[in-house]
C-alpha cells in the first residue's frame, strides 16, 4: 500500500506533524536548511528527546503489559485452583452418595459401616479445605465453596436418616410377614356343615385387622374377626398379643369355652397389656354343626349381617371393646342356622373406604352387594365385596386396613 504525500516547497515531501513542530521549535522553516550550528544543534536535541521520550514509553508499555501478563496468570491460577477444589468437593459428594447408596440396600449392615463411610466423606472434604494455598477468594467462589460444605452437611444428614428409615421399613416388612402367619394359612376352610373365607388388606406395612378360624370340642368351630383402634406396627403388636390370648384360652379349656367367655379372657389380656392406649373391636361367632346353631358374641364391632333367602337380618349382639375396661360382660345371641345362609363380619375399615371425591363405601352398599352374591355362596360373596371396594376406591390410598369374613352354612 502507498501514500499519497503533498510536497513542500522544493518537491520535498510532507514532513511528519511532530518533524514539523521539532523544527519549529528549533527555529527552522521546512525546506530551508539550518543556517547556523546553533539550529543544527536544536534540530538534532529535538531529535534526541523524541527518541529518549518514545524509548521510554516503550519501557513502560512493556512493563504494564509485563504486569497485566503476570496477574492475568495469578489470576488462571487462583481460578484454576478453585475449580479443582469444587470438582473434588461434588466428586466427594457423588462418592458418599454412592457409598451410602449401596449401604442403603444392603440387608445386612452394622452401625459401624455407616458411621465408617460417613467419616470417609468428613475426612474428604476436610483435606480439600485444608488445601489453602489460595487465600484470597472472589465473592462469588466462596459463596460457591459455603454452599458445598452446607450441602455436604446435609447430605450426611439426609442419608443418615434414610437408613434409619429404611432400617424401620426393613423391620416393618417382617412384623408384617409374622403378622400374616396370625391368620390362617388358607382364605378358604371347610368344616362340617360350614365353610369359611376371610379376606385381610393392612393399610401399611402391617397393620390391626385379623381373623381367624379354629377348631373346638364337639365339632364345634370358631370364627373371629377384630379390629385393633388405628394402624401399623402398634396395632400389629396388638393383634399378635389378641391371638395369643385366643389359642391359650382355647388350650388351656380344650376347647371347651363360649364365644362370650373366650372374649371375656381376651379382654382381660389386652387391658392389662395395653392399659386402655389401644383397644380392639371383635366379633366371635361359634358354629355348633350338632344343633345347626350359630352363636355371636360382640366386642364392640360392626353388627354381622345375617343373609337368608335374600333378606338382611343384623345380628345385634353387644360389648365393650377388648381393652376398654378390667372386665366385661359379653351376652352372646344365638340363631338357628339354615342351610344356605350367609354371614358377614367386617371391619370399618371396609364400609368407611373413601372414593376420590370423599364418600364412604358404607354398609348400605356392602350389604347390597353381599345380597346381590348371596346366591352363589361365600367365595362369591367376598370376591364380590372385594371388587365393589377396591372399584369405589379408584386407587385410592387405603387410610385405614380392611378385613372381613364370610361364613356359608352348607
Amino acid at each position: 500500500m502507498t501514500t499519497d504525500l503533498k510536497s513542500v516547497p522544493g518537491g520535498i515531501p510532507a514532513l511528519d506533524p511532530l518533524l514539523q513542530r521539532q523544527l519549529r521549535r528549533a527555529g527552522i522553516a521546512p525546506g530551508v536548511g539550518p543556517q547556523t550550528t546553533a539550529e543544527w544543534d536544536a534540530l538534532l536535541q529535538a531529535i534526541n528527546d523524541h527518541y529518549v521520550h518514545s524509548a521510554a514509553d516503550r519501557e513502560l508499555m512493556n512493563r504494564t503489559l509485563e504486569m497485566s501478563t503476570n496477574e492475568a496468570e495469578h489470576l488462571r491460577t487462583r481460578v484454576e485452583g478453585e475449580r479443582d477444589r469444587l470438582l473434588g468437593m461434588v466428586a466427594a459428594i457423588g462418592e458418599a452418595l454412592g457409598q451410602f447408596g449401596s449401604l442403603l440396600h444392603e440387608d445386612s449392615n452394622s452401625a459401624s459401616q455407616v458411621a465408617a463411610a460417613k467419616s470417609r466423606f468428613a475426612a474428604q472434604l476436610q483435606a480439600l479445605l485444608r488445601d489453602s494455598r489460595i487465600n484470597e477468594h472472589t465473592n462469588e467462589v466462596s459463596i460457591i465453596r459455603t454452599n458445598m460444605v452446607r450441602l455436604a452437611d446435609q447430605l450426611l444428614t439426609v442419608l443418615s436418616a434414610a437408613r434409619e428409615r429404611a432400617t424401620v421399613r426393613k423391620e416393618l416388612e417382617v412384623a408384617g410377614a409374622v403378622q400374616q402367619l396370625l391368620v390362617p394359612g388358607h382364605s378358604e376352610i371347610d368344616r362340617q356343615g360350614i365353610r369359611v373365607v376371610g379376606y385381610c388388606a393392612p393399610a401399611a406395612e402391617c397393620g390391626g385387622d385379623w381373623w381367624t378360624v379354629e377348631d373346638l370340642a364337639n365339632d364345634r368351630v370358631l370364627a373371629m374377626s377384630g379390629d385393633v383402634s388405628g394402624h401399623g406396627a402398634s396395632a400389629a403388636i396388638i393383634t399378635g398379643v389378641a391371638k395369643a390370648a385366643c389359642d391359650l384360652a382355647i388350650e388351656v379349656t380344650q376347647g371347651q369355652i363360649s364365644a362370650g367367655d373366650l372374649l371375656g379372657l381376651m379382654n382381660a389380656t389386652l387391658f392389662r397389656v395395653a392399659r386402655r392406649q389401644l383397644m380392639m373391636t371383635c366379633v366371635a361367632t361359634v358354629f355348633e354343626p350338632a344343633t345347626r346353631t350359630l352363636t355371636v358374641a360382640n366386642a364392640g364391632h360392626p353388627f354381622p349381617v345375617l343373609i337368608r333367602a335374600g333378606v338382611i337380618h343384623p345380628l345385634m349382639a353387644e360389648g365393650s371393646p377388648l381393652g376398654a375396661a378390667a372386665t366385661s360382660n359379653y351376652a352372646p345371641i344365638t340363631v338357628q342356622a339354615e342351610p344356605g345362609d350367609i354371614m358377614v363380619c367386617f371391619t370399618d375399615g371396609i364400609v368407611e373406604a373413601e372414593n376420590r371425591l370423599g364418600e364412604q363405601f358404607s354398609e348400605k352398599r356392602l350389604r347390597a352387594v353381599s345380597q346381590r352374591a348371596a346366591a352363589s355362596g361365600a367365595v362369591a360373596v367376598r370376591d364380590a365385596i372385594v371388587t365393589a371396594v377396591n372399584m369405589f376406591r379408584d386407587n385410592q390410598p387405603a387410610s385405614d386396613d380392611m378385613s372381613f369374613v364370610v361364613l356359608s352354612i352348607l
